[in-house]
């Protein structure tokens, strides 16, 4: 089977590693080639392109909507960028013949090869994804495979990340009273997070203090132009975005 993987950052080199011991694999991205889709004869396609943040804080699909326009409606097409709900539905709006479907990414960049081989569990969502199923059934032949309505998947990854970063912002409020006291921060978040409902993930408050990287930014910026779409007024996300601003400048 011949896959094509659109895009080849983290997302795309940590899928064309692992997938290129089971399929012949062919890369697209103008950074590393000049190829496009249509001069592959591709049985399926990967979109693992960037999705970065907006001038207006929302998500730019430019590069997704390039690589469909290059794609035959009858190739199987699985979307691992990261996409907003007005992007999906505009994808649904122009690409009606298409066989598109979604399945989150939950990949950190640092290790984003390692965690995508310890994938336990994928979602799915979209058409076609008994296709996606059997393809990646093989390299995770232990993985389980739940189908689930694409928007579902959209808005669960931005909840995910946004409630992690607010998580984030947090913790590094609760230093600054630590530290205006004179308590040691690490023993204070030692024992908060002991608490399984709150856990130690994301209680690290470094040097640069507050969140970045490579998604948290984007994706809590995207879902508060989703919210704001609809008169929707996320303000203790917002809030945490503020503070967030402040200390990281």
């Amino acid at each position: 089977m011949n896959l094509v993987i659109a895009g080849y950052g983290f997302v795309g080199k940590a899928h064309q590693s692992v997938l290129k011991r089971y399929y012949n694999i062919s890369i697209v991205d103008p950074k590393i080639n000049d190829k496009r889709v249509s001069d592959y004869d591709a049985d399926a396609l990967l979109i693992c392109v960037a999705t970065p943040q907006r001038e207006d804080g929302a998500c730019d699909m430019t590069h997704v909507f390039e690589v469909l326009n290059d794609t035959h409606p009858n190739i199987p097409v699985l979307i691992k960028s990261t996409i907003s709900l007005e992007g999906w539905d505009q994808i649904i709006n122009d690409f009606p013949n298409h066989n598109i479907a979604f399945c989150p990414e939950y990949l950190r960049a640092a290790t984003a090869e390692l965690d995508f081989m310890d994938t336990q569990k994928f979602e799915i969502g979209g058409k076609n994804r008994s296709i996606w199923i059997d393809i990646l059934s093989k390299p995770f032949p232990k993985a389980k495979f739940k189908e689930i309505d694409p928007r579902v998947l959209i808005l669960n990854k931005y909840a995910r990340n946004s409630f992690l970063a607010t998580k984030v912002s947090w913790f590094n409020q609760l230093y600054e009273v630590c530290k205006a006291y004179g308590i040691d921060y690490e023993q204070v978040a030692e024992v908060v997070s002991s608490d399984h409902r709150i856990g130690l993930s994301h209680t690290d408050v470094t040097p640069k203090r507050g969140w970045g990287g490579h998604c948290f930014p984007k994706d809590t910026s995207a879902l508060i132009h989703t919210a704001e779409s609809q008169n929707i007024d996320l303000s203790l996300l917002k809030e945490a975005v503020k503070y967030n601003n402040k200390i990281r400048s």
